[in-house]
């Protein structure tokens, strides 16, 4: 019982983070738009649940955990949230709904970021049955380049604004301290909030692989799928907000959080995280790329929600068929 009052206290205040998140965000993307306040700002505050998760699982030698963390978070991102989204956005469940998402073209850099990161994961994954101190660097590089790029789309989205007369956006100071707030809460709740979950998992059986790849993600995104829900429940106008949201922390994953992991296990003594190639790894990259195409048509409809939501189904049935055997060399 008082596992469930934990929890739930903690979800409370946690909402409480992601509905001051949502609101920073709308004032930031003003400025210098969604696809950078989603993509970066936005992506990197709400995916510190999961990184201290990978992290603390990897020192304390649970790779498989730690693997399985990160493959299951970027298999939620890309099938139920990225689902729940779309359809959040074209029901009567926001209070401002739209037929459809229409994304800017913008959008297609973060899909084409998206399918490469993917791909060049899975390839050192299988080229070395694993991860190196070269893949970990390799994969690092990659999202550094991610935030070059949306950093510069960020810039020239503010030169458009200045040169249309529109500088100023009301109430920015605000929004930040907002994002600053939600940050602050997030970074001191997270590991008693994803602790909390798991004692209650553990409790009703469930294998500590399932949990990382099934329950932990839950806890660990909460943050992140809380943000964004609440910015399209207020106006699913502001959808492309949240889909940059979770496409940048998918991108996020599979680049800097694989390689922080490969770095981890060197530093901490061992040689390579072997045995990355699951079939759970392998169906989080085909979702990837079919996510990839999703976003390059650029319009997301309602079918395309309901989808995705059913390949969550898969997800869950591949985590209770891991045998937990992720180690490092």
């Amino acid at each position: 019982m008082n596992i469930i009052l934990e929890f739930a206290g903690l979800l409370a205040v946690m909402t409480f983070a992601a509905w001051l998140l949502s609101i920073g965000a709308e004032r930031l993307a003003e400025k210098y738009g969604a696809n950078f306040t989603g993509s970066i700002v936005l992506a990197l505050i709400t995916t510190l649940p999961e990184y201290l998760f990978v992290i603390f699982a990897a020192l304390k030698d649970k790779y498989a955990m730690a693997i399985g963390s990160a493959v299951g978070s970027c298999s939620l991102l890309i099938t139920f949230g990225y689902g729940s989204i779309i359809l959040l956005s074209t029901t009567n469940i926001s209070r401002k709904p739209v037929k459809e998402i229409k994304l800017s073209k913008e959008t297609r850099y973060d899909a084409i970021y998206l399918a490469v990161t993917a791909v060049i994961a899975f390839i050192l994954a299988w080229w070395g049955d694993g991860f190196s101190m070269l893949d970990g660097i390799i994969l690092c590089a990659l999202f550094g380049g991610y935030v070059y790029h949306m950093a510069r789309v960020a810039y020239q989205y503010h030169c458009q604004q200045k040169a249309s007369g529109r500088v100023k956006v009301p109430g920015l100071r605000r929004g930040v301290a907002y994002l600053a707030m939600g940050a602050v809460i997030i970074f001191f709740l997270t590991e008693p909030f994803v602790d909390s979950m798991i004692k209650f998992s553990l409790l009703i059986g469930v294998s500590p692989v399932t949990i990382a790849i099934v329950i932990g993600p839950f806890a660990s995104e909460m943050p992140e799928k809380l943000t964004a829900y609440l910015t399209v429940i207020r106006d699913a106008r502001l959808a492309e907000i949240s889909i940059a949201n979770f496409i940048g922390s998918k991108v996020n994953h599979n680049s800097l959080l694989l390689g922080t992991l490969a770095l981890i296990a060197v530093f901490h003594g061992g040689i390579e995280v072997k045995n990355v190639l699951t079939p759970s790894f392998v169906f989080m990259t085909a979702i990837t790329l079919l996510a990839t195409i999703s976003l390059a048509r650029r319009r997301l409809s309602r079918w395309q929600g309901v989808v995705f939501l059913l390949l969550y189904l898969v997800v869950v049935y591949l985590a209770f068929q891991e045998p937990g055997h992720l180690s490092a060399h």
